[in-house]
Formats: C-alpha cells, structure tokens, sequence
C-alpha cells in the first residue's frame, strides 16, 4: 500500500487551477510546511522567510519577484488594514538600530515576513524549518525583543511593477528552476 504521487499531484494541479490568487498564496505557503530553512532560498526545499513570501506570490499571481523582507514591507504590501480575503502578510520591524545576523539594521526595518493564512495563523519560514503558527505567539517574541508588528496587504499594482522591472535583490536559487517554468 503507497501513495500514488503522480495521480495526487494531478489532483491537485486540478483544484489548484480552480483557486483564486489568495487561495493559491496560501496553498503554495502551505506547500512550504516543514522545509527547511534556508538563506537567501526561494523553493518548495527550502527558504527563507521572504523566499517563501515571494515563491508563493509567484505561484498565486505568475508575477516574480524575489526581495527582503524589508523591501516587501515597504514596496509591495503597502495596503493598510487589508480584507481577510486578500494576499496578507505580517511583519517584524526593528524599532531601533539593532544587531540581525551579521550585520547591524537601522530602525523602522523589517527583518522578517510571515504569511497570513486565515485570522491568527501564519506560515512562518524561520530556523529550523518552516511550520504554522499562530500569529499572536511569534509577535510576542518579536514585541518583547523590540519590535513593531504590522499586517499589510498585497499591492497589486506594485507587485505588477516590480515584476516587469525585473525587481530581483537576490538571484534565484538553482531549485527553483525545477519548479518553476519562468518563461524564456
């Protein structure tokens, strides 16, 4: 008795087509679930926390970028107090100049990115590996440790710009490519 990959994966490429943008953003972070975390990674092996944002925005919208966190805060998910049925994301910003990783962040930066998929839940693409969460439990680290949290929703527009600019701060990781068909 097995799984039958190749007959679960057409299924769900079926119900996938069927799906709207914000149901696909969260299908595709969903996708994400227990991979590993990964620097500066964007696919379904492994990410980062803005690689698994801009994956799943890929995924959900055809529109590719691949940026930080920060970048994402302050360009793209520009909607303040978004409707539930939209493309979501919270955010953890730095309320002084601090240490992250190696280098030092100025205030008012965001270090990290998490996707929302219903009210109080979130896909968290964090060290170990990524895994649900809810929202108030990771926000609470992030507000005792000296950040600001916020919920933005997808500017569309903006995304649509970015994208045919070519707006990438990373390259992509050679996995994404077996994922991913981007065009010539």
């Amino acid at each position: 008795m097995g799984i039958r990959w190749n007959n679960l994966s057409e299924c769900e490429k079926r119900k996938f087509e069927k799906m709207k943008e914000p149901e696909k953003f969260i299908y595709f972070l969903l996708k994400q679930y227990g991979s590993i975390y990964g620097w500066g990674k964007e696919n379904p092996e492994g990410a980062d926390c803005s690689g698994a944002v801009c994956m799943a925005l890929f995924a959900s919208t055809g529109l590719l970028i691949r940026t930080t966190a920060d970048d994402l805060y302050k360009r793209v998910f520009t909607v303040n107090n978004p409707r539930p049925e939209t493309i979501r994301a919270i955010f953890y910003i730095t309320k002084k100049n601090m240490k992250h990783g190696d280098s030092m962040v100025a205030a008012g930066t965001a270090t990290h990115i998490a996707g929302i998929l219903e009210n109080g839940i979130i896909f968290n693409q964090q060290e170990p590996f990524g895994k649900v969460r809810q929202m108030v439990d990771v926000s609470n680290w992030y507000q005792h440790n000296g950040y600001e949290v916020t919920v933005r929703g997808l500017n569309r527009e903006a995304l649509e710009r970015l994208a045919r600019e070519g707006k990438t701060v990373y390259d992509l990781d050679p996995e994404f490519h077996r994922y991913f068909d981007i065009g010539a």
